[in-house]
């Protein structure tokens, strides 16, 4: 930016600034520019919480993220990318405390109202084990999802006591973050096959 420019935009801001503090919004200029840090701080809390809880994560090329928790059980919802890609979520359901799931098998649904009307998703754990709870707040308010996918549908109880081994069998944030890479370069219209999927997962997993 030229010099001039920055001079100029330094001076409107200033000329903003003196205006809150005359409106009486602000006692003072420091008072102005302390809450000014203040909401920055707060802002990039926010961001590096939301990265943190990223890739403290594994996924599975299902798009369900996998946190193991300190009582060796397992939380399970949906990524971002899930959410992003199935806008519009109105119902998450058929889970029951005390069932067994099996992997790769379906568990339970979503549905959506994107890409088409109502629309319902099967969602697939990534290990055998038994529902332990289920998140109340998510099955009553599906629509949180919407805006925050990060929240845990249900919390698995592996029925392998040493899954906690295995969890390098699944995509770290960066290789899930690869995957998603790929699948934005394909059409939507032509979805991936199981075969081509675990091809392509070989493939990210083999460069790591």
């Amino acid at each position: 930016m030229p010099k001039w420019k920055a001079v100029r935009v330094r001076q409107e801001l200033l000329e903003e600034v003196e205006k809150e503090v005359e409106q009486g919004q602000y006692p003072s200029l420091s008072e102005f520019v302390s809450e000014a840090i203040r909401q920055r701080m707060q802002t990039l809390a926010k961001e590096r919480i939301s990265e943190y809880i990223k890739k403290s994560r594994f996924y599975t090329p299902k798009h369900i993220w996998v946190k193991l928790t300190q009582q060796g059980t397992v939380e399970l919802g949906v990524s971002n990318f899930f959410e992003s890609q199935l806008k519009g979520i109105v119902y998450v359901g058929d889970f029951k405390e005390g069932e067994n799931v099996f992997k790769d098998e379906p568990f339970g649904t979503i549905e959506t109202v994107a890409p088409y009307p109502f629309v319902i998703h099967d969602l697939y754990p990534p290990i055998d084990g038994k529902i332990v709870k289920v998140n109340k707040s998510v099955i009553d308010d599906p629509y949180i999802l919407n805006g925050d996918p990060y929240q845990w549908i249900v919390e698995v109880q592996p029925k392998d006591p040493e899954f906690d081994k295995e969890l390098d069998k699944l995509l770290s944030f960066e290789e899930y973050k690869k995957l998603i890479t790929k699948l934005e370069e394909r059409p939507r219209y032509k979805p991936l096959s199981d075969p081509e999927l675990s091809t392509i997962i070989e493939e990210i997993k083999s460069s790591a």
